[in-house]
């Protein structure tokens, strides 16, 4: 499947229309000694040249590129391409990827590295849902798997059910894994974004991140995805979000959350004994939490309510950018009132009342963690609030349990 052709079509030129002029420029210069390249007659490099305004000094050279070795050849192209980061637009870079230096089309490899390049680059654009392995016995052939094997072991998992294409990229941490998913087509023809699923792995660790996968197809990719690990299951975790990053940090960074992550990211003092002791610079808290306020227009408040309020959150939410969650969904089954054991008001009061709470936004977790400093939320907040960055969930259930005591569950 690596080598089949996916000429020139629209689909192709969305795909590679998504990245910027010099990031495509970038790109062919790392192809040109990988892929193979059809020479341009003479006559169409200087209609291609006289097209895009470049220049070449020696006439007589371009005229020769026949008879040129293919790496003088991929020289000659590469400074082609470099002239192009001036002058011409990006058409014109995609233009002459298709017409001359790929014109028979560019093969699924080619096609799987722009897909992939860009949403690495634009991972925001997808919903990411968590996923945890589960093993019978601890499996140490999961932490040795290059991108190379990944790709190898699960196209042979997955050829039994359909025509597919896999293609793996390292970046960091995070080994991506696209899955394009061909049955059904004419040979050279793309298939539909709905027909490619995106799996991120976090190496050496038991989580991964998928995508959307249509349901005809999900059994078959994730009972692949367990063969590849060895796993013995592959547990949906309720945990959602568009930051891979941010789930990362959720999901392996989970007890190093909150105030904790001065320790993690060695933000603590090094030499405690120093008799010069570092003091906490004072913040300037309008420009914190009214920066956009005329001073003239803000109420000064009690300094000792701002001071403690202020404290309550470094202790529960530390110094640092909080991981990011666009979505929280809470399902409270609680007493209508905190005075549930007060008979006078009834027997209803001491009855769990279900209610669901869905906080959503940018960063719901920096959100309520601004609750108690802007005076909105009253200190101190309930537990599941302040530990959602340390709970690896997007989705939390909150009960009384037998001796009326608040407990949480996740999912």
């Amino acid at each position: 499947m690596d080598s089949a052709l996916f000429p020139d079509s629209p689909a192709l030129r969305r795909i590679i229309s998504h990245h910027s002029k010099d990031a495509l420029i970038d790109i062919v210069q790392e192809w040109l000694p990988i892929y193979p390249i059809a020479r341009v007659d003479a006559e169409e490099e200087e209609e291609l040249d006289q097209q895009m305004d470049l220049d070449d000094d020696d006439d007589a050279l371009v005229r020769s590129t026949r008879s040129w070795s293919p790496l003088r050849y991929q020289k000659h192209v590469a400074k082609q391409y470099n002239a192009m980061r001036e002058k011409g637009q990006k058409k014109r870079v995609v233009d002459r990827m298709l017409t001359s230096e790929w014109s028979m089309g560019l093969n699924a490899r080619q096609v799987a590295e722009l897909d992939l390049r860009y949403y690495i680059q634009h991972a925001h654009l997808k919903s990411w849902k968590a996923m945890k392995l589960e093993f019978d016995r601890p499996e140490s052939s999961m932490f040795r798997l290059d991108p190379l094997k990944i790709e190898k072991t699960l196209s042979f998992h997955l050829a039994p059910y359909f025509k597919h294409h896999v293609q793996v990229r390292q970046e960091k941490e995070m080994v991506w894994i696209r899955i394009s998913i061909h049955d059904g087509l004419r040979p050279n023809i793309l298939p539909t974004p709905p027909m490619i699923v995106y799996i991120i792995w976090f190496a050496n660790s038991e989580y991964l991140l998928s995508g959307a996968i249509k349901a005809e197809w999900k059994d078959f990719i994730l009972e692949a995805v367990m063969r590849l690990f060895k796993a013995s299951e592959i547990d949906e975790w309720p945990l959602t979000g568009r930051s891979p990053s941010s789930l990362a940090e959720l999901l392996l960074q989970k007890d190093s959350q909150g105030a904790h992550s001065r320790y993690r990211l060695n933000q603590i003092d090094i030499n405690p004994l120093s008799s010069t002791p570092k003091k906490r610079q004072p913040e300037d808290l309008h420009r914190k939490y009214a920066k956009d306020i005329p001073s003239t227009e803000i109420q000064a408040e009690d300094m000792s309510i701002i001071v403690r309020r202020d404290r309550f959150v470094q202790k529960e939410f530390g110094p640092n950018p909080q991981p990011s969650l666009q979505k929280v969904d809470l399902q409270l089954n609680l007493p209508y009132t905190s005075e549930s054991d007060d008979f006078s008001l009834g027997r209803l009061s001491r009855q769990p009342f279900p209610i669901k709470v869905v906080f959503e936004g940018s960063n719901v977790i920096e959100g309520v963690k601004s609750l108690i400093p802007l005076g909105m939320a009253s200190n101190p907040m309930p537990s599941f609030l302040t530990d959602l960055h340390s709970m690896a969930t997007s989705s939390l259930t909150v009960d009384l349990d037998e001796d009326r005591k608040i407990r949480v569950s996740v999912g």
